[in-house]
């Protein structure tokens, strides 16, 4: 979502995706029986069936989604938001079953390479490592004349990023979340767009953890300029 106060803003942006139905009904030139045929396409599809492939982990870096992205996208390539987030383990939140720092998510929201009016979505398919097929994106407009809306104040090139800088930022917490916190985790790590506390991108870095006083659960997040190295709003203890 992206809003700004000084222009007019994305109220959401919604990704659709279109679904192919498979035709149905019987076995019409008698090759076999629909039990047959479900069978075997059951076996092919367990022989061509790859690996699943490792999950990324934020132990490769803060950017590792970033990354991602970039590889399958290219440096060049214009986005808008970023999103991931990783496990933080069942010590923090008894619901998480995954390993701490398991990446769970991976999104992009970027500039259609054919219409630069326009947006598309993708998702890293945390399985197969494979990014899933883009799906365009409905912006819609609040704030001001929508005739108005110029996409290209809501973009910034991968390049121009460097979240990778965030470990610094992250090392340098240490201290101060463990006075606050008996155990903590990274839980996010995200690009938010223009908005009503910011004319530019910021880069953000989210926490979980349990309180020393209490053992509560709390969240907390900080907001970074995009080379990874100042923050700008820190809300990562309460």
């Amino acid at each position: 979502m992206i809003r700004s106060k000084l222009k007019p803003a994305l109220l959401c942006m919604t990704a659709t995706l279109t679904l192919g139905l498979a035709a149905c009904g019987g076995n019409d030139d008698g090759s076999g029986t629909a039990a047959e045929t479900s069978a075997a396409g059951a076996a092919g599809a367990k022989k061509d069936a790859k690996p699943a492939a490792a999950a990324p982990t934020l132990a490769e870096g803060p950017d590792v989604c970033f990354r991602a992205i970039a590889k399958h996208l290219g440096a060049d390539t214009k986005v808008s938001e970023i999103t991931s987030f990783f496990s933080v383990g069942s010590a923090i939140d008894s619901s998480d079953s995954k390993p701490e720092g398991e990446m769970t998510t991976c999104t992009v929201e970027y500039q259609n390479p054919d219409d630069p009016r326009k947006l598309l979505n993708t998702r890293l398919n945390i399985s197969t490592g494979q990014f899933d097929a883009p799906r365009p994106v409905e912006i819609t407009v609040s704030g001001g004349n929508a005739a108005e809306f110029n996409l290209e104040d809501y973009l910034i090139p991968l390049s121009k990023i460097d979240a990778a800088a965030l470990t610094s930022v992250m090392d340098a917490q240490k201290a101060k979340l463990g006075e606050v916190y008996s155990r903590y985790a990274w839980s996010g790590v995200r690009l938010s767009a223009p908005g009503p506390f910011s004319n530019t991108h910021t880069l953000r870095l989210d926490v979980t953890g349990r309180l020393a006083s209490n053992d509560i659960k709390e969240d907390g997040y900080a907001s970074i300029t995009t080379d990874g190295k100042t923050i700008t709003t820190n809300h990562l203890m309460p």
